[in-house]
């Protein structure tokens, strides 16, 4: 589906809000399969993920934030309109965590990621003040060596001037030069970059639909 077609899509068909279920896991052996899409955030630590999600799904608390990086130990389960998953993963970098925990949440991560068969697809997550991160191209080179869906989202976009834009997006590309059409610049201050999240889920909702 090409973005022509995204532009189609009545997003009033799905409430965001609609949440029935919230879960949090800590050990990977406890996390409950939903049979449902489930569509990952990712991203170094401090990057946004919560506040994006919670822009996401138009709640102010839903995902908790937090100032300290790291804060986020747990993967955490949303269920919107017993549709599909929203999943927040704890941010790769694991700063501020013991040697101890960062193996545990680094092996939760990895099983999650390469065995959970109900991924969509993952948003890695980046802060628009820093760029891509050498934490960030080695979380996209697993995300390729198993073949799973990802795209880049730009976050705090409203803290960056628009130059910095095509800079952001060399840096991509110098990465991967097949990421840079599919970049998302994102803000939960002002909004942006929200109604092309869900357009994005609702897209690949509707192509899980195409195939059945």
């Amino acid at each position: 589906m090409d973005y022509y077609e995204k532009d189609k899509i009545n997003m009033k068909s799905y409430n965001f809000s609609e949440i029935s279920n919230v879960s949090k896991c800590g050990n990977f052996e406890d996390i409950k399969i939903y049979k449902l899409p489930e569509f990952c955030f990712a991203g170094r630590s401090n990057v946004g993920k919560s506040s994006i999600i919670n822009s996401l799904l138009n709640r102010k608390k839903i995902a908790t934030t937090s100032n300290r990086p790291g804060h986020t130990k747990n993967i955490s389960f949303y269920k919107i309109n017993n549709s599909f998953i929203v999943v927040d993963l704890p941010g790769y970098g694991f700063a501020n965590v013991s040697k101890r925990k960062t193996e545990e949440l680094s092996k939760m991560l990895f099983l999650y990621l390469t065995q959970r068969q109900e991924i969509k697809i993952i948003f890695v997550l980046i802060d628009s003040r820093h760029g891509i991160k050498d934490s960030d191209k080695n979380f996209i080179y697993l995300l390729e060596r198993y073949k799973l869906d990802y795209q880049v989202v730009f976050t705090k976009f409203d803290k960056v001037s628009l130059s910095n834009k095509e800079s952001l997006l060399k840096g991509i590309e110098n990465y991967n030069k097949n990421i840079r059409e599919k970049v998302i610049f994102s803000s939960s201050k002002t909004k942006a970059g929200i109604n092309e999240l869900r357009r994005e889920i609702l897209c690949l909702l509707g192509s899980r639909d195409d195939k059945k």
